[in-house]
């Protein structure tokens, strides 16, 4: 398990930090040329009725934050349009308390549908209109626990929290396809391209189980 700090965020960007070792294109699966799923199992630590950021994707934004006092979710996604980008924001009414939770988002190309589960129940449908489509970024990344790098000082929304599982995929999984994974009854890995169990680790980086060395690593940062 990893526990992410408030002030300490964690960073997915293998282009980056990866040394040329990793494989897939990892930070490009949520631009809409394929399916795609992003699972995490979380418990949120850090309390207050404050805007609390669980993940936000850079440069192009698409994130979760953590909302009130009894965790409701804002999902805020760039969508583009008539060559123009914009963000959309979308409440979720239902509350993750303060237990463990999967939270997943997935995008399903054929039907053009993004949702957003909290455990094996579907919180949230949006369905993109004619022309509209996820907006493209310039090697994406992925920030956790925090809303932008603390160096920018600016919509960082530092968020605490435990986890214990991450998966990123190239298909639309079902809840039963995650939860198989994360018990290891389904040791079949097709099309997921990150694979965390936060077992695997060190101070600062946290190993990708897949081989495609998209690996996690601790954002050092110093005032």
């Amino acid at each position: 398990m990893v526990n992410i700090k408030e002030s300490e965020p964690w960073l997915l960007w293998p282009n980056t930090v990866s040394y040329g070792m990793n494989k897939n294109e990892i930070g490009k699966t949520f631009e809409g040329e394929t399916d795609f799923t992003l699972s995490i199992r979380v418990k949120i630590l850090s309390k207050g009725p404050n805007k609390r950021t669980l993940f936000a994707k850079l440069p192009n934004y698409m994130g979760l934050d953590i909302e009130k006092d009894n965790n409701n979710m804002l999902f805020i996604c760039n969508f583009k349009k008539n060559n123009k980008v914009e963000a959309q924001y979308f409440f979720i009414n239902n509350e993750l308390g303060w237990d463990f939770n999967f939270i997943t988002i997935r995008y399903k190309k054929s039907i053009k549908k993004i949702d957003i589960l909290i455990n094996d129940m579907n919180v949230f449908e949006y369905q993109l209109v004619e022309g509209e489509e996820l907006s493209i970024g310039d090697d994406p990344h992925i920030i956790f626990g925090a809303g932008n790098f603390p160096h920018n000082g600016f919509n960082l929304n530092y968020c605490s929290f435990d986890s214990n599982c991450l998966l990123i995929s190239k298909n639309y999984l079902s809840y039963n396809e995650i939860s198989d994974i994360y018990e290891q009854k389904n040791e079949t890995l097709d099309g997921i391209i990150g694979l965390y169990n936060f077992e695997e680790k060190t101070d600062y980086k946290i190993n990708d189980l897949t081989g495609n060395c998209n690996f996690i690593h601790k954002i050092i940062y110093k005032d």
